[in-house]
């Protein structure tokens, strides 16, 4: 093959037409064939990731999109990118000369793409070990130490054990479930358990250290209360790997218990329909809004001392700008609308600055959260930081927001400012009850409003990053929104205050909102999950 090809000039390939050229290339899929798209993220400076999911050659069977081990990433770098287009043809990467530099990694230099069979990963060079269990690997004697740890027993040891990835982010990180079958005891004698422990792959490896120092502190002050903690229980670091080991989150067994429930399946719009089935009417989860808001507010209350830079208000609005400019390049009808309200933003943002920078998490959303009966755990603390608490209040109230609000779907706004004023005043209520006073926690809920609106820009900017078309209707929505946040006459956080009927009396300016209607007990409109008539929490 030839290495005298270079992306630039010419013919250019559909990213859609990829995967029909890399599962040509050799050594990629060894008798696997089809590929799908799983993940697919574009970011400036840091070029296209797809991961794609192989089938098996076998007739009739169909694709593993859920085996990792059927996974193959592509990353091409931002030189070799031309909007949703790559800089070089069909012939060229057919002819390239590929290079194998390490067990599962293919590179084309001249065309600056590489090719990834899991778990090989250029970034996280510690994952297939990670993953070998057996007794003779690192891993085994480090999985044996946090079993006995999260037991008190030193008498435990591991008979087998089995790692199962559950999430991957490429070059950056890969969660794993570690299964553990341990046995103590001899003869008739003989105790048996099971145990799942949690993992994290870092391809920082001072990541690690920072987050399992941050939660260790966290966990062992709230012990020391008599409180439950908001964490799973952090078990051990293995810094050669740069693997955390966490205790898994279980539910408690019982009639009542409803399992473990992920943040994203709890918090999102439900409705039940009245007796004649004409009619909708919102289910807000007001105990798990609550106890999301207790976590958060132990968080920002706590002792934990927290090294690194702060998270101020000018980061936000700067990253804010980037993502506007990105909007604006992206679908140039709103770019005028997108940049203006960066720059209001940062007029107001920028200059902020709390009382006092609290411990915060930085990505406060549903997606970071499980919840067990009425507990919640914070699964995902990966960015602690020193940063204004209305942050985290603006990045959760942001993400609340249902995707069904940007096409103006019915019942909607009702269910996140119904949802958003019950998170707040069970916030404000938290705090309260903290020692911190009013006028903080009020200071607070008004910046959140700003915060809210930076974070709007990223959910905004999450299109452009997979590359999905323009859909401009949907981004104007999603400006409107940011807009409404920043005015302080119609802020879209609701103060916490209430009427006599429990009304929030702050709400956004067009919470008009229509009912739809259904027929039968059970009916799904527009991404609605429509149920029985129930009293709601």
């Amino acid at each position: 093959m030839s290495g005298s090809t270079q992306p630039g000039s010419g013919a250019t390939v559909s990213i859609q037409a990829l995967s029909s050229i890399v599962q040509r290339l050799p050594h990629c899929l060894r008798g696997q064939t089809g590929l799908s798209i799983r993940y697919l993220r574009r970011k400036p400076g840091r070029g296209l990731v797809i991961v794609y999911a192989a089938g098996a050659l076998t007739a009739g069977s169909a694709p593993h999109g859920r085996d990792p081990h059927r996974w193959l990433t592509v990353v091409v770098d931002e030189a070799a990118l031309v909007g949703t287009r790559l800089r070089f043809s069909t012939e060229q990467l057919q002819q390239a000369r590929v290079e194998t530099r390490a067990p599962g990694i293919l590179t084309i230099p001249t065309l600056a793409l590489v090719v990834q069979v899991f778990p090989a990963d250029n970034a996280l060079p510690t994952l297939a070990t990670s993953l070998r269990t057996a007794h003779e690997e690192p891993l085994f004697a480090e999985l044996e130490a946090a079993a006995r740890t999260q037991l008190a027993d030193p008498d435990w040891h591991i008979c087998c054990a089995r790692a199962d990835p559950v999430r991957y982010k490429p070059g950056s990180r890969c969660v794993i479930r570690y299964t553990l079958k341990l046995e103590k005891g001899s003869g008739e004698r003989v105790a048996r358990q099971e145990l799942s422990i949690f993992g994290n792959v870092y391809g920082d490896p001072e990541k690690p250290r920072a987050i399992q120092a941050a939660s260790q502190q966290l966990y062992a002050q709230q012990m020391q209360e008599g409180s439950q903690p908001i964490i799973p229980r952090p078990l051990r670091t293995v810094e050669t790997l740069g693997l955390t080991l966490n205790q898994a989150v279980e539910a408690n067994e019982g009639a009542n218990s409803k399992g473990a429930r992920p943040g994203l399946q709890v918090l999102r719009p439900h409705f039940t329909g009245a007796v004649d089935g004409e009619t909708l009417d919102v289910v807000i989860p007001g105990k798990e809004l609550r106890a999301t808001a207790i976590a958060l507010a132990r968080l920002h209350t706590s002792a934990v001392r927290l090294e690194g830079p702060l998270r101020t208000g000018a980061k936000a609005a700067k990253r804010a700008r980037e993502r506007a400019a990105l909007i604006a390049t992206y679908c140039p009808v709103l770019a005028d609308r997108a940049q203006r309200l960066a720059q209001q933003l940062t007029k107001s943002l920028a200059p902020l600055q709390p009382d006092t920078y609290r411990p915060a998490h930085g990505g406060f959303k549903p997606s970071q959260l499980l919840f067990c009966g009425e507990r919640v755990f914070v699964v995902d603390l990966d960015g602690p930081c020193l940063a204004d608490p209305a942050l985290d209040v603006g990045y959760l109230l942001a993400y609340l927001r249902p995707n069904g609000l940007w096409y103006g779907r019915a019942g909607m706004r009702r269910w996140f400012v119904s949802a958003a004023a019950k998170f707040v005043s069970a916030y404000r209520l938290a705090m309260c009850e903290r020692g911190i006073d009013e006028t903080t926690i009020g200071g607070i809920l008004e910046r959140a409003r700003l915060y809210g609106a930076a974070t709007l820009f990223k959910i905004a900017a999450r299109r452009i990053h997979r590359l999905n078309g323009p859909r401009p209707a949907e981004l104007a929505a999603m400006l409107t929104e940011i807009e409404a946040c920043m005015s302080s006459s119609d802020a879209m956080v609701p103060t916490g205050k209430h009427n006599r009927r429990g009304i929030a009396l702050q709400l956004c300016p067009d919470a008009g909102i229509e009912a739809a209607t259904f027929e039968g007990s059970r009916h799904v409109r527009d991404g609605i999950v429509a149920r029985p008539r129930s009293r709601s929490n």
